[in-house]
């Protein structure tokens, strides 16, 4: 029995990524070109099309628990819609963590690295959500992201960069407190755990546990930036609120 269970799970999973590309596809070329054909107005265009994805996403999720391929918990979900104008920072193990999180807000930004824009399968989600273009420029990307924030928008960031390394300390980029800073935005820390270890870096699709993963989302209280500011410049700031956020986010990961 648990062989025929571990047998449809590869099964499943391997349907999940082929249903997750067509799907972006599908939506590349269906309903995002008729949204920019019906909706003139740029930001509701966007907006629109994030709430798309959201549901698109949630639509996932819920195919992935259905046919058993994952468990999911959502830990106090609630607090991501009361968010306006917040960085929402989060630890990066596994593969879908931006689908999990995106599956329960409903307007939200990210920040795409370069690659996806030329993904046949992501492009178009990507350019029709309005999603920020990351080009390698640091200072035009904490520009866009500034005004994003002012605008009353959430953002969804990993500060990692990439998925984490297991057994690695983890080692965060510094533009996420500079883009705080700048912005004085305040920031949600989420915290995502999976047990056991799934779609980690460097690992197959197809490298499946032995039993079935169980991914944890915990939503955390509001980060304050004030406390880091005093009198400090907003580059001393800037180091100190990543210092801390490496340090909550090590706890995260369960790293000494």
């Amino acid at each position: 029995m648990h062989r025929i269970e571990r047998a449809w799970r590869l099964v499943s999973t391997g349907l999940s990524f082929v249903l997750f590309g067509l799907g972006g596809l599908l939506m590349s070329v269906t309903a995002f070109p008729l949204l920019n054909l019906l909706v003139r107005d740029q930001a509701k265009r966007s907006a629109l099309a994030q709430w798309l994805v959201h549901k698109t996403f949630r639509l996932h999720v819920l195919f992935m628990v259905m046919t058993g391929t994952i468990a999911v918990k959502i830990v106090g979900a609630e607090k991501l819609q009361q968010d306006r104008g917040t960085l929402i920072v989060a630890n990066h193990p596994s593969l879908i963590d931006v689908v999990l999180l995106i599956s329960v807000m409903k307007q939200a930004q990210c920040i795409v690295k370069a690659d996806i824009w030329k993904n046949p399968f992501m492009r178009g989600v990507v350019a029709a959500a309005g999603y920020i273009r990351n080009d390698g420029d640091p200072e035009k990307l904490i520009e866009v992201c500034s005004g994003e924030l002012a605008a009353g928008k959430n953002i969804v960031i990993f500060p990692e960069g990439s998925r984490t390394v297991p057994d690695v300390p983890v080692k965060l980029q510094r533009g996420v407190a500079n883009i705080a800073v700048r912005a004085q935005a305040p920031i949600r820390l989420v915290s995502i755990a999976c047990e056991p270890p799934s779609l980690m870096k460097g690992q197959k699709w197809y490298e499946i546990p032995p039993v079935r993963s169980c991914f944890t989302v915990t939503i955390n209280d509001l980060v304050e930036i004030d406390g880091f500011m005093g009198k400090s410049t907003p580059s001393v700031a800037a180091r100190r609120l990543n210092a801390y956020l490496a340090g909550q986010l090590m706890g995260v990961t369960g790293l000494d």
